[in-house]
């Protein structure tokens, strides 16, 4: 009759297998990033700066920091000013706020311009400049792209040029499986970890590009409906040359 430590002993097997000696996650990402080379080090800088482009494109593209509803709000009140006849409190708000949306709609209610075309095309090259500083990280996505699988390709094909080298080195005995095994291993994992970095690049890239896009129909369109009541309740006089 078998005892209970008998039935226990098909099992240890199993218990060798999955006891400390498996080595962790850190240890099979680094030993996956190990065989890569130079190629890996450039592909782990690589997504590294995705990750810092990412971060910073999404701490300059939150709306409440473009266009606060706050000044969205005030904005759209510009008839209530009017029926006050004073728009220095507006005027002294959005000089206070400081964010894309207020500078923009200090300068269409400066008073500076003396027709709505004009104030709209100047707006217009402002807000340019604006939408272009606010593209900071998104360019650096949109490299990553390319760079990333050029990186996984090189990498590929130095580990060929690694195998069929050591086809020429096996003597008599013929070539070492293992170099072999090797370099294959080196090629494949190259090309997983540049296509591990240039797919979720391009994600973020299309991601950011498109909130940009929505961003700046947003603020157009605030700035058009300020122009048109601002020049409509006001009138602004020409200075005298």
């Amino acid at each position: 009759m078998s005892s209970f430590t008998d039935l226990l002993l098909p099992a240890s097997p199993l218990l060798a297998i999955t006891g400390p000696a498996n080595p962790s996650g850190i240890q099979l990402v680094w030993d996956f990033l190990a065989t890569g080379g130079f190629v890996m080090a450039l592909l782990v800088i690589c997504s590294m700066a995705a990750i810092t482009a990412a971060i910073l494109a999404w701490l300059q593209l939150r709306a409440h920091i473009i266009m606060p509803n706050a000044v969205v709000s005030q904005l759209r009140s510009i008839p209530n000013y009017a029926l006050k006849g004073d728009i220095r409190p507006l005027q002294e708000f959005l000089d206070r706020d400081g964010s894309m949306l207020s500078r923009l709609g200090a300068m269409a209610i400066s008073g500076a311009f003396t027709s709505k075309q004009e104030c709209h095309a100047a707006c217009e090259i402002k807000a340019r400049e604006e939408i272009h500083r606010l593209e900071g990280g998104i360019p650096l996505l949109e490299v990553m792209v390319t760079v990333a699988p050029l990186l996984g390709l090189l990498g590929t094909t130095a580990g060929l040029v690694g195998m069929f080298s050591a086809f020429g080195v096996g003597g008599e005995d013929g070539p070492d499986t293992a170099i072999i095994a090797h370099e294959i291993g080196v090629a494949l994992r190259c090309t997983i970890a540049g296509l591990f970095v240039a797919v979720p690049s391009v994600l973020l890239h299309t991601y950011f590009v498109r909130r940009l896009d929505a961003l700046a129909v947003r603020v157009e369109s605030v700035m058009q409906e300020t122009i048109q009541h601002f020049y409509q309740h006001f009138e602004v006089q020409r200075p005298a040359a």
